[in-house]
């Protein structure tokens, strides 16, 4: 019984070890940003609620739920509370189903998102996403800005984008090895 129990728990993580690999992640964070000043986050509107405008965007509101859960788990597993009262950070992600060139704006460091484009903290630039990622932004709500934000691609399967609920979670999970801050943290 033993034996048939390590046989499966073996086969079940050389599946999810297979399905990791084929999801790319990515992060990067604001140039001289003091995270254990966040302590709060809240909810985007368009997360909380809506459909996504636009043609990139992927609007399907169980989809939205698994992610929005996904990253809720991800951030109060890192001691963060949420809160519709002073935040500190506003969480947003977006779902592209179809490639999308997308502008990102000041405070990110010489790699952004994997190019080897260095640049000043200043400077603006366009990146490349594929089909099938997952973009997740954490913004300071008192400035205003994206402070750190992580990509996952790779969430396709024959079908367009992949929304079985255990690749979301294993890719949004992905996303936060990527997010080193906590809010409990002393």
């Amino acid at each position: 019984m033993k034996t048939r129990f390590f046989i499966a728990a073996a086969l079940l993580l050389s599946v999810s070890l297979t399905q990791a690999q084929n999801v790319t992640v990515d992060a990067d964070k604001k140039l001289n940003t003091d995270f254990s000043k966040y302590k709060t986050y809240t909810w985007a509107s368009q997360v909380d609620n809506q459909l996504d405008p636009g043609l990139y965007f992927l609007n399907d509101l169980a989809l939205k739920k698994r992610i929005r859960d996904a990253v809720a788990f991800a951030l109060d597993g890192r001691g963060y509370k949420f809160t519709r009262q002073s935040p500190d950070l506003l969480v947003n992600f977006r779902v592209f189903d179809k490639a999308a060139t997308v502008k990102g704006y000041t405070g990110y460091g010489s790699t952004y998102f994997g190019s080897n484009e260095v640049r000043d903290p200043e400077d603006v630039t366009t990146f490349d996403i594929k089909p099938g990622s997952i973009v997740v932004n954490l913004v300071d709500v008192k400035t205003g800005q994206v402070v750190w934000r992580g990509l996952a691609t790779g969430l396709t399967n024959t079908n367009g984008f992949d929304r079985d609920e255990n690749k979301i979670k294993q890719a949004v999970n992905l996303i936060f090895e990527q997010y080193s801050f906590r809010a409990d943290k002393l």
